[in-house]
């Protein structure tokens, strides 16, 4: 299981101090975020072939990116396009959220048919997608993404156990399972959620906190778990809490994980 990280958290850097960063921090490679205010924008996609000479160059990976695509435009085949000829493998895909007004059974449809069309062009394109289980949105778990997923088998799935927190949680084994085994999972979002008293009388709120520090989410046996299932697909760490040295926290979670993934049971051997 190759560790990516997130670029979410360290804004727009450019791609070679990008790529110095998460070296220092001890990751494997990148999850691109192509979003305004990052390394690379949607405006700026050709960057991505940018960053990854500079993540290859230092023996690093650009083994995911991560938009906001969710139906076809010029945008959509212009950042496909970028990603494919950098040689991404894959990219994950914006978020079709929920929309009480509307319904779930009309969003539903206008989303299947966003997604069939953006997954037609990424084929075009030689790029496979990948969709995230995500809070607010109409795939939050493995059982509503696959509604989402009917008939567009080559899409993958990204487990996501800290943003499935926030609306409950799933048992890992039971995403896995109800997606049909690993082979459907392209990565599994890493980090820890904490439920915490809100600020009226009987509230709770769900926020971020280091992985390092434990959470709602059982990590030290999720792990070993994946392992055990035969999962060798990414991992990607997000550090989405509030932080005043975001690579600081990155490696310090790092080298957490990193431990995890060298306990007895993980398969894993060190780099």
């Amino acid at each position: 299981m190759r560790v990516l990280v997130l670029t979410k958290p360290f804004g727009a850097l450019p791609p070679e101090e990008l790529a110095a960063q998460l070296s220092k921090a001890g990751a494997d490679g990148a999850d691109l975020l192509v979003r305004e205010g990052q390394t690379v924008t949607p405006e700026t996609s050709s960057r991505i072939g940018d960053t990854a000479r500079a993540l290859r160059g230092i023996g690093l990976e650009l083994g995911l990116v991560s938009t906001d695509l969710t139906s076809v435009d010029r945008t959509a085949d212009r950042i496909l396009g970028h990603c494919a000829e950098a040689g991404v493998p894959l990219v994950r895909v914006g978020f079709y959220r929920y929309d009480a007004e509307i319904g779930y059974a009309a969003g539903l449809d206008r989303a299947r048919r966003d997604l069939a069309e953006l997954a037609a062009l990424a084929d075009r394109h030689g790029v496979r997608l990948l969709l995230a289980l995500h809070h607010g949105t109409l795939h939050p778990s493995a059982a509503y993404a696959l509604r989402l997923l009917s008939g567009l088998d080559d899409v993958l799935v990204h487990p996501d156990p800290g943003n499935q927190a926030k609306e409950g949680s799933e048992d890992w084994r039971l995403t896995v399972d109800a997606l049909g085994g690993p082979d459907r999972v392209g990565c599994v979002g890493v980090k820890n959620a904490v439920w915490e008293p809100g600020t009226s009388p009987g509230s709770w709120n769900c926020g971020w906190q280091p992985l390092a520090d434990g959470g709602v989410v059982p990590w030290p046996t999720v792990l070993p778990g994946l392992a055990g299932l035969g999962y060798q697909g990414a991992l990607s760490l997000h550090v989405h809490y509030r932080t005043d040295d975001p690579f600081a926290s990155a490696r310090r979670d790092l080298a957490y994980l990193r431990g995890l993934l060298l306990e007895p049971g993980t398969g894993q051997r060190e780099r």
